[in-house]
């Protein structure tokens, strides 16, 4: 039975139906998924952790040059290496200088990057695609928007300044242009449109974000070729498909070499070091992990979506009714970026970023399709009553993938998030003079944890003593002449094979601030025990965070458990440390 436009029908209980009326009206119970989307992500954009050092180094470090001229390099921003893009950051530059034009303070300007170019065009997207669907099955459409919304994946990939990030609001994006493709059979010029529309959006999420995201574009590649062999659409497409190609690469040739000051094309490095490194070079050197990593680690991410997607990818394509050939397209799309990705030996979480939205689609479409199999079997049993279980079946399913959802979620926030929380107060601190000299914040073990410089307080640099690890720090960009020399000027000491150099480090004496955690004792120490802290350092501020050597449950380390009733109830016991920031005292 349809929605109704105005009211949910209570009496078929229906939460999920298909919407017959040709005009796109939303229902109550569809603007509030849209609610609950944007909820979500706003959520994400001012609580969720940044999780993944690389985010900060190699990405919000260079954004911090670009609006304040300063933060710490990676080697590979060097022009010596020259694979990091700073076109991919204009956008975020872009509105990091309204943020500035607001007067914003430096915190909040993360934030509002956060909120409005990451987590906003985040939930553009999905909400996009949600409207987009919706046209030809509001089934699928509620479902995909409550799948991917309440996702643990989504709500910390759809807010991470990684060009993966990208790669997966471009892939949801296409997806509306793709449906469109596959509906427009009839019409040339609107199958052309939006065949280029769909391909515009993997060239701006491989080229701009990451290159190897072009990988999901293979299919798609495959179709519009069979689509000119039937003579449906005309060869000049191809034409098109260059000057799209040609209308993303220049600009972004431009700008990287405005910065560098050469030539350089950095997709094609990033391709090159990743594929073709040489002795001791390549994503291997950074670690290796089984095949069996991804599943976990997509189980988290998706845990009762993901079966449903793995089937919907298997039975999709034959059991989809209308939406077939899309189903086609989206398995396809599958089944190319696991084989490439599950047979790679390094592997890391954000490069399943790319097929997150992937995962909800496939696994909507199948729950659709399944439901209504089975509303069709049980009248054939039960004609009187054929709609009987479908209630509860619903509702089981909304229950089974919204509550762990969000206690993972939330988990993720609490068990992590103390880094934000206590840079918090550095980034609150008053900003140093440059007469009066800079402040130095510094870390140690717990480098990988800094959110980035956006909480360094103007006057003040992150610093790093010795703590033991032997591979390759950040260093600093060169802060004299303009933004262009900073960013074309190559710094000492860089190697890609990540090896030690020692002057990425400082002696303690050079630290105005410490933050670092009490894992190695009930204050926070460096990671020799002899140093005492307390008798030179005074204690500021410290938050709770999972000690990861310590002795936690199964469920308390994967999901929230609110109440101490609960906690009592179920096996949910969590080890933490604190995460502190210590003040030398004044003499």
């Amino acid at each position: 039975m349809p929605c109704e436009t105005t009211s949910i029908n209570t009496r078929s209980f229906s939460y999920f139906t298909d919407n017959r009326h040709q005009e796109m009206k939303l229902t109550r119970l569809q603007h509030v998924l849209v609610a609950l989307n944007v909820a979500y992500r706003l959520y994400s954009a001012f609580y969720m952790i940044v999780g993944d050092c690389d985010e900060t180094f190699n990405y919000w470090e260079p954004l911090n040059l670009l609006l304040r001229h300063f933060g710490k390099e990676t080697w590979e921003y060097s022009p010596e290496y020259s694979i990091r893009s700073y076109a991919y950051l204009m956008p975020y530059y872009i509105l990091g200088k309204i943020a500035q034009s607001l007067q914003l303070s430096p915190k909040s300007i993360f934030y509002f990057i956060r909120a409005v170019g990451l987590s906003g065009f985040t939930s553009f997207c999905e909400i996009r695609f949600f409207l987009t669907i919706a046209h030809y099955s509001s089934d699928v459409a509620n479902w995909f928007l409550l799948f991917s919304s309440l996702s643990p994946g989504m709500s910390h990939g759809g807010v991470a300044l990684l060009p993966s990030s990208l790669a997966l609001q471009t892939t949801i994006l296409a997806h509306s242009y793709i449906l469109k493709a596959t509906k427009a059979a009839n019409s040339h010029k609107m199958m052309t449109r939006y065949l280029l529309g769909a391909i515009g959006c993997y060239f701006v999420g491989g080229i701009l974000g990451w290159p190897f995201a072009l990988a999901l574009g293979i299919p798609v590649g495959f179709y519009t070729v069979a689509q000119i062999a039937r003579k449906l659409i005309s060869p000049t497409i191809l034409l098109k498909i260059a000057i799209v190609a040609g209308c993303i690469v220049a600009p972004i040739v431009a700008i990287d070499s405005y910065f560098l000051q050469k030539l350089v094309f950095i997709p094609a490095n990033i391709v090159l070091y990743n594929v073709f490194g040489g002795e001791g070079e390549g994503p291997e050197i950074f670690g290796v992990e089984p095949w069996s990593y991804y599943v976990l680690n997509l189980a988290l991410n998706f845990h009762v979506v993901l079966p449903l997607s793995v089937a919907g990818a298997l039975c999709n394509p034959l059991l989809a009714g209308k939406l077939k050939l899309f189903s086609l397209l989206v398995s396809a799309q599958l089944l190319v970026w696991n084989v490439i990705f599950f047979s790679q030996p390094h592997k890391e979480e954000r490069f399943m970023y790319p097929i997150y939205g992937l995962i909800s689609i496939s696994a909507a479409i199948f729950v659709s399709q399944a439901l209504r199999i089975g509303e069709k079997g049980v009248a054939a049993i039960k004609p009187i009553r054929p709609m009987s279980l479908t209630p509860a079946l619903r509702l089981g399913l909304i229950m089974a993938v919204a509550v762990p959802s969000h206690l993972r979620i939330l988990n993720l926030v609490e068990n992590y998030g103390a880094p934000l929380r206590t840079f918090s107060y550095i980034a609150d601190l008053q900003p140093q003079p440059i007469d009066d000299g800079q402040l130095n914040v510094c870390m140690g073990k717990e480098w990988y944890h800094f959110p980035n410089s956006f909480f360094l307080p103007d006057g003040y640099r992150l610093k790093f003593v010795d703590s033991g690890f032997d591979g390759l720090l950040p260093g600093d960009f060169l802060e004299q002449g303009s933004i262009r020399d900073s960013a074309s000027h190559v710094p000492p000491n860089m190697n890609s094979r990540n090896e030690f150099e020692a002057d990425k480090i400082v002696e303690l004496k050079e630290c105005d601030y410490f933050v670092d955690n009490s894992q190695l004792g009930s204050k926070p120490q460096l990671l020799y025990p002899d140093l005492t802290l307390d008798q030179e350092w005074e204690l500021k501020r410290c938050y709770k965070m999972i000690n990861p050597d310590g002795r936690h449950t199964f469920l308390g380390k994967l999901l929230y458990i609110p109440t101490t009733f609960l906690k009592k109830v179920l096996p949910s016991h969590v080890e933490s440390m604190s995460f502190c920031v210590l003040k030398r005292k004044d003499e």
